[in-house]
């Protein structure tokens, strides 16, 4: 649907696979044939960047069918795709629609090195897996229908309102389950970390609560916890990848809270998480020391920024500055937020902000208007000094 308020000549799709930490392993995605409303459209190629030319331009308030037939090769290397250890953990395996803003036009952020580009509207998703029968697949959303035919079987997955697609395919996971408020939390571990799994279920079900209590209730029907070998976690819509081998116990009991904390800071209000990183990661940090019952005490030794909070994952020099600034700082910025305004008034803003931007893209000013109105006092000084660049006037 274009909702621009112009026709379009042209559409962006991000093809996060062909990153080239995948490429150089012989991962990446081919774009063979594009058609809309049944019609063979011309399309280009750029590393990461799909641009589609319609045929004819797409009227404002007017739906286009577009059909991409696409072949992505699996590299061997950890989530958020590849395959390692008997599993296929593909966070990012096809062509996401790219973001359009009437002000600034297409999102094509670089791709980089650490953080997390990833950017995307929320969408309805029905996927149909077909798999030989041996293969365990997770997916996001809930399973609808399973049918089998000889060695092979078909798994149909939706997932409403969600902001990405995840998968993981293996041919050895165990997993354990519990209810959580509305909500299922399944664990899925390879066998020789099993003692974890019961530590991830427990973790995992208990904060999915606690943040529906505090920041409304998750909206989903599930929650999938995978282990994969990769450094800590990194989350996608109701699934979450987790290292249950090699995670070191200190950072496991905030790794599960923290990335269960992004199905509301990223999953349900979205962001442009290459722009304003800091939105859904500070957040998820925060989140995670509230969970833990340590938010005024933990780290208590004031980071000293070396790049202002409100920068882009581009302005970083490197992964530690990236994780000291937009985690601890902001997190940081966030306990002394609380102490200016008092806990409760911060906890009652940001489940007003989850409220309103639930399920839409939220900026800075966004944020800080709705915490704002809620305190009843103007917050735009206290987050300018804590290194938030905000837009002059923005309405």
């Amino acid at each position: 649907m274009n909702a621009e308020g112009k026709p379009m000549r042209s559409l962006y799709f991000r093809l996060w696979t062909n990153e080239s930490t995948f490429t150089q392993k012989g991962g990446g995605t081919k774009i063979s044939h594009v058609t809309v409303n049944g019609k063979s459209a011309s399309f280009t190629v750029h590393e990461t960047k799909l641009k589609v030319d319609l045929p004819s331009p797409l009227p404002d308030g007017r739906m286009a069918d577009i059909s991409l037939r696409f072949d992505t090769r699996i590299p061997q290397i950890a989530a958020p795709f590849g395959y390692q250890s008997g599993t296929s953990s593909l966070g990012v395996w096809y062509p996401v629609l790219a973001v359009y803003d009437k002000n600034t036009g297409w999102s094509l952020p670089p791709t980089t090195s650490f953080g997390e580009p990833y950017f995307s509207e929320t969408a309805n998703y029905d996927v149909t897996l077909h798999l030989p029968k041996k293969l365990v697949s997770i997916a996001a959303g809930t399973e609808t229908r399973r049918t089998t035919s000889g060695k092979e079987q078909a798994v149909t997955y939706r997932a409403g309102r969600v902001r990405d697609f995840a998968v993981a395919i293996s041919d050895d996971l165990a997993h354990e389950s519990r209810r959580a408020g509305n909500a299922m939390v399944n664990v899925y571990y390879r066998r020789d970390y099993a003692n974890r799994a019961d530590k991830a279920l427990d973790l995992a079900s208990k904060s999915l609560k606690y943040y529906s209590k505090i920041y409304g209730q998750y909206p989903y029907h599930e929650l999938d916890i995978v282990d994969a070998p990769l450094v800590a976690g990194t989350e996608f819509s109701t699934l979450t990848f987790i290292n249950l081998d090699s995670t070191p116990d200190y950072l496991f009991d905030s790794v599960v809270p923290h990335e269960v904390a992004h199905q509301w800071w990223w999953v349900q209000v979205g962001s442009n998480q290459f722009k304003n990183p800091w939105l859904d990661e500070s957040l998820a940090t925060y989140s995670e020391w509230l969970f833990s019952g340590d938010s005024a005490t933990r780290f208590p030794t004031p980071v000293k920024p070396s790049v202002p909070l409100g920068s882009p994952v581009s302005a970083f020099p490197d992964d530690n500055t990236y994780q000291q600034v937009v985690y601890l700082y902001g997190a940081q910025t966030y306990r002394a937020l609380s102490e200016k305004i008092g806990k409760k008034t911060l906890l009652k803003g940001l489940k007003n902000y989850a409220s309103k931007y639930r399920y839409r893209i939220s900026t800075p000013e966004d944020l800080i208007r709705t915490l704002s109105k809620t305190a009843g006092k103007n917050l735009r000084p206290f987050f300018e000094a804590h290194g938030v660049r905000l837009q002059k006037n923005h309405h």
